[in-house]
């Protein structure tokens, strides 16, 4: 069974950590009796999405990117090991908020009242 706890952890287990102010502070969780919701908060941790879409470092002799879509890639990825892994109940409940929510944000868009994704203002 999918519980936030679940959810939790397994975003939390793919945020950067170096002094622990992003793992502490980016995530917003919240639950009802439909969905799980995952907020990363850009306003309370400015520097997220630099991190998402990664620096280069120079490491052992050469440059690495860091971090590079460790939302995009590594967290989705394990969020959809974890849907694989629900009931056949669950997983219908899961694709139609999915659907859902794909479709409230092309019509936000459409409409011109959501330019783009952004950090919530409100925390």
């Amino acid at each position: 069974m999918i519980t936030l706890s679940n959810i939790r952890l397994t975003v939390q287990n793919y945020i950067p950590y170096d002094k622990g102010f992003m793992f502490t502070n980016v995530n917003r969780f919240s639950e009802d009796s439909t969905k799980f919701s995952v907020t990363y908060d850009g306003n309370a941790v400015p520097y997220a999405m630099y991190q998402e879409y990664g620096f280069t470092h120079y490491k052992s002799g050469k440059f690495i990117d860091v971090n590079q879509y460790f939302i995009q890639n590594d967290t989705v990825n394990a969020l959809d090991y974890v849907i694989n892994s629900a009931s056949a109940g669950e997983k219908s409940l899961i694709m139609a908020q999915s659907k859902r929510t794909v479709q409230a944000r092309a019509n936000q868009i459409s409409q011109g009242t959501l330019q783009s994704l952004k950090g919530n203002k409100n925390r």
